[in-house]
């Protein structure tokens, strides 16, 4: 007996949802199967075995369930605020390079976005793409009749209906646990994973990605060291994404394509300061691969899919916070982070106060010119957690941004410092005047 044609898609669906389930299941019972090894064969103390096996095993399930659970893993592995170093540490080896998928679904996904069979847009299209990861794949091709080479981003043909298949899955499975364990209610799980489902859509839907861009460029524009690839407006769609195609080199190229390192270092922190501090809209996956460089001086910005919004409160507020860092106002620090804090049971203020004042205090000692921006905020963080303190998401993506610039200063002009570059852009988002250099206690 046939089911109505009606209820032909919530059959169907309802089977995606079963068999989806049930290969969650085996992929958390081979899990377990992980933490038990790795836990047997760490040699650390019960809790850096235990943090270090459980990241193992969340990478193996990532790895196994793909494109969400990638995601999702990357995401959280920046989430210093609700999860202990060791376990983030591990969840930082999940890599996303898949295997690309077949070049009629590429030829398919074109063809309906534009109306026209691909030779009529493309006088040259590769079939094997420079990359490939869980969301999308990149292709080089030459539009017909410019003869420009461009870069043109593919949609997994597949991916819209995992992603919320998976996305319904894991909410359901993160209620269930926070009434099950109600501890997991301090770091509110289910909240921090719908937080991550929706940074995962966002990248999935590649017209939001084009808006980005958009963006980014109009902030930049009349800078001549920055750069995001121009877009090919009329090939744009939520599924194919065509761009310039960027022929830069990594950072270990530099020097031997003439690149002035000094300069591009300094581009790339200027841009992430004005990002932050000016512009409230940031680019929320700078890694290395995501760079790169041209000659004489110019950092291009690549990747636009995942970006974070900071309203005006958010960006004087993180403003706020990195003067009081300079200046050594410890007190000031704790109150923004914990008046901000979107989730807190800290049983004693006093305690929390007194660990900020001295984290504080002790950069305070070093000097403006020695502060490492992102690694403080990291032990903020720690702080924050042992103390169950929830620190505003947009803390994080902000701390990821400036990881980013400094880690490109510390591998290759290590006498810049990002502190110093942010003198100026706090300065005008807080409107008052900042000290060039923050003198020691007692001088």
């Amino acid at each position: 007996m046939s089911l109505p044609a009606a209820e032909e898609p919530r059959a169907r669906h309802a089977l995606h949802v079963v068999l989806r389930s049930l290969q969650m299941v085996g992929a958390a019972l081979a899990a377990v199967a992980v933490f038990a090894r790795e836990w047997f064969r760490e040699g650390a103390s019960a809790r850096l075995r235990s943090e270090r096996a459980a990241g193992r095993a969340l990478v193996h399930l990532a790895a196994t369930l793909g494109a969400t659970f990638i995601k999702v893993g990357q995401i959280a592995s920046t989430r210093a605020d609700l999860l202990p170093e060791a376990f983030r540490l591990e969840l930082t080896a999940l890599q996303d390079r898949v295997p690309p998928f077949a070049f009629s679904d590429v030829r398919t996904a074109v063809e309906a976005s534009f109306g026209r069979r691909l030779e009529e847009v493309f006088e040259r299209f590769e079939v094997e793409p420079v990359a490939a990861a869980s969301v999308a794949q990149v292709h080089r091709a030459v539009l017909a009749g410019r003869h420009e080479p461009v870069a043109v981003k593919v949609r997994r043909p597949d991916i819209l209906e995992k992603v919320q298949l998976d996305r319904a899955i894991l909410l359901f499975v993160s209620r269930l646990l926070e009434r099950v364990v109600p501890s997991l209610r301090l770091i509110s799980l289910e909240e921090a994973m719908r937080e991550f489902c929706r940074a995962v859509e966002e990248q999935i839907h590649l017209s939001r990605e084009a808006e980005h861009n958009r963006r980014f460029r109009e902030n930049f524009e009349g800078d001549p060291d920055v750069w995001f690839p121009a877009l090919v407006d009329e090939l744009c769609s939520d599924s194919v994404l065509t761009m310039e195609f960027v022929e830069g080199v990594r950072e270990d190229e530099l020097e031997a394509r003439g690149v002035d390192v000094r300069r591009v270092v300094e581009a790339g922190m200027r841009a992430v300061c004005r990002m932050v501090f000016l512009h409230g809209f940031v680019h929320a996956d700078l890694h290395p691969g995501n760079l790169r460089f041209r000659a004489p001086h110019q950092i291009v910005f690549l990747d636009l899919g995942l970006v974070g919004t900071l309203v005006d409160v958010d960006r004087r507020t993180t403003a706020e916070l990195l003067f009081a860092f300079a200046t050594g106002d410890g007190r000031t620090v704790a109150r923004l982070f914990y008046e901000n804090a979107p989730h807190r049971a800290t049983p004693d203020y006093a305690a929390y106060e007194a660990e900020i004042v001295e984290l504080v205090g002790s950069v305070r000692l070093r000097g403006l010119a020695s502060l490492e921006i992102s690694l403080e905020i990291g032990r903020i963080f720690d702080i924050l957690r042992r103390h169950r303190i929830q620190a505003r998401s947009h803390m994080t993506m902000v701390n990821l941004a400036l990881l980013t610039a400094e880690g490109l200063g510390k591998r290759l002009a290590p006498d810049l410092s990002l502190a110093d570059e942010a003198i100026p852009y706090l300065t005008e988002a807080l409107g008052e005047a900042l000290p060039v250099r923050a003198a020691p206690h007692g001088v």
